[in-house]
């Protein structure tokens, strides 16, 4: 398969600090799939530029390349551009699932699917459903008590950083967010069909990364390759970019198993009591509790 599957993109979604930058590597570690590192430019933009215009494309471009965490790209400004006059894109959504061609181009690679994740994409679900109705979606969840512990661990680490993600450190507000961010991904699955979603868990894709990977790949098509299962041998800057590893360092080792369940040890009861009360509804779906 060698095709641009321009509109069906897949979409990565979970709640912060439950795998996701784990799965995105794994994933575009495949030769047939493109998932750069998180950028947030589609949703920042999207209100300006939605009603598409190519005679806006130099102004679009200005932007683009202010957007945070574009720089990390690294792509060429003019050899954006004029790959994307070369297509002549008509809509907003076809010139976004340019770029992501372009970075696929630029890494060498034919892709058959591009893919994205960020966490913003938790706040504006519909934006996916309206653009990308064709889209594959990935739920990954992950223990809500260890999604806490690793909010304390970035808590502690006081990152100074533009790019360092800012997120809560007290148990009732991770739990309250957490316990609502799955429900409404739940929700939001279900305006699709079931052949275009996939639940797993982090859990799963610790202690048995092959086969929760395979469960992504048979809808898509795909066969895994063994590049997804050692994506931590690759050179630390085809990871991920240098300015997301004071978060992110975990990425260049094997998947640890270990960080199932830590919250037992670094959780005082009275955490885990208040975590399990407060976010009961998800801790019992997803069979934690």
């Amino acid at each position: 398969m060698s095709n641009f599957l321009w509109n069906q993109p897949i979409f990565i979604l979970g709640n912060p600090r439950s795998g996701t930058s784990l799965l995105r590597i794994m994933l575009h570690s495949h030769p047939e799939i493109c998932i750069p590192p998180e950028s947030h430019f589609f949703l920042w933009l999207e209100g300006k530029y939605r009603n598409w215009d190519s005679q806006l494309l130099e102004t679009y471009l200005d932007d683009l390349y202010n957007s945070t965490k574009f720089e990390t790209w690294g792509l060429d400004r003019t050899e954006l551009k004029n790959f994307i006059d070369r297509y002549s894109p008509q809509t907003y959504e076809y010139l976004v699932s340019l770029i992501y061609k372009f970075y696929a181009v630029k890494e060498a690679r034919k892709p058959c699917y591009w893919g994205d994740k960020n966490s913003l994409w938790i706040e504006k679900l519909d934006k996916i459903k309206a653009y990308y109705p064709n889209a594959f979606i990935v739920h990954l969840i992950r223990d809500g008590r260890d999604v806490a512990c690793s909010y304390k661990e970035i808590y502690k680490k006081n990152i100074n950083t533009t790019y360092a993600p800012k997120l809560p450190n007290e148990i009732a507000e991770v739990a309250e967010n957490w316990n609502v961010n799955n429900i409404s991904i739940e929700k939001f699955l279900k305006k699709f069909p079931e052949k275009q979603h996939v639940q797993i868990k982090y859990e799963e894709l610790l202690s048995s990364p092959k086969s929760t990977l395979q469960k992504i790949l048979d809808p898509l098509g795909l066969e895994m390759k063994k590049a997804q299962l050692e994506y931590y041998l690759k050179d630390k800057n085809d990871i991920e970019p240098a300015e997301f590893f004071n978060w992110k360092e975990k990425l260049v080792q094997p998947p640890d198993i270990n960080n199932a369940g830590k919250y037992l040890h670094m959780l005082s009861q009275n955490e885990i009591n208040e975590f399990n009360r407060i976010a009961y509804q998800s801790l019992s779906k997803y069979n934690y509790i």
